[in-house]
């Protein structure tokens, strides 16, 4: 796309792996790389502000609903306009989001519909934040290696697991587990696109503009793509003979409430631009508030 909009003054070399996830942040902000995917909530102990999507509670807890209001915030002027300015202190500049499958499903051999249900059950998390939700709604969290999660459930190690659908039934969960049970627990998993800011400045403004619209059709396209894949998992999870649950209406509030927990950790815990993230939440909210207005959902 930027090679075609910019009459092939725009040439990409992509190298994969060239740097690790872990190192990926600082090679762009250095200028190792003009640009890369930074998986925010595999960086989220070190920059919090970015994992604000696994707050339970601001957007929905179903992935088709979720993932549209997520596109909605990412496309809001305010809260790019925090984006740019916190990332212009590590020579970066927001450029485009992927969406991936939510990751706020329990796998387990449970049919959990109450909050009750849940007390007591050892269930496999990922993440500092979701590890809190978990135990505000009286569940234990376990740390595991995803190679090792269908084991350790037909083991009874562990009694769920707090994944994506897709991402579960890609590692073998549906043959150890026969329900799936949708949860406000981290109900998005995001990656951001980040352009290193000087590399970006040098382009000509006509250049500049082509980069930035082409960023702005691609998490268009990339949300359609994600919902869709994930509409194709239903029926593959369904078609498997694992059941599709959820929290009955009540206990779903209920769990929002008591999941609160996770919203105060990820304001207090340390690390850049802790002053910043009572702006940056107030209008993510707002832009979900705005969406659902004018969507009339």
């Amino acid at each position: 796309m930027l090679h075609e909009r910019s009459g092939g003054r725009i040439q990409l070399e992509i190298i994969p792996r060239m740097f690790s996830t872990g190192d990926m942040f600082a090679a762009v902000a250095r200028g190792k790389a003009d640009a890369g995917d930074i998986a925010m909530p595999y960086l989220s102990g070190t920059y919090p502000i970015w994992n604000w999507g696994e707050i339970p509670g601001i957007v929905s807890e179903d992935p088709v609903e979720g993932l549209a209001e997520e596109l909605a915030v990412y496309q809001d002027p305010e809260v790019m306009k925090i984006y740019d300015e916190t990332l212009k202190k590590y020579n970066l500049k927001f450029w485009f989001v992927t969406q991936w499958d939510p990751a706020n499903g329990i796998w387990s051999n449970k049919d959990i519909t109450t909050l009750d249900q849940l007390q007591g059950m050892k269930i496999r998390v990922g993440g500092y934040l979701p590890t809190q939700g978990v135990k505000a709604l009286g569940a234990s969290p376990i740390t595991i290696a995803g190679s090792e999660l269908a084991p350790a459930m037909m083991a009874g190690t562990i009694d769920g697991v707090l994944t994506s659908l897709g991402y579960g039934y890609s590692i073998g969960l549906a043959t150890v587990a026969k329900n799936f049970t949708i949860t406000p627990l981290s109900p998005t998993w995001t990656a951001v696109t980040l352009l290193n800011e000087k590399s970006f400045n040098a382009l000509p403004a006509d250049l500049q503009e082509v980069v930035m619209e082409v960023g702005r059709e691609l998490q268009q396209m990339v949300s359609l793509s994600t919902t869709a894949e994930y509409v194709m998992s239903l029926d593959t999870v369904d078609m498997s003979g694992v059941k599709r649950t959820r929290l009955n209406k009540a206990d779903l509030a209920k769990a929002v409430e008591g999941a609160a927990v996770v919203e105060k950790e990820w304001l207090e815990a340390d690390g850049p631009w802790k002053e910043e993230r009572p702006k940056l939440l107030k209008a993510v909210k707002s832009a979900v508030t705005e969406y659902r207005n004018f969507t009339g959902k």
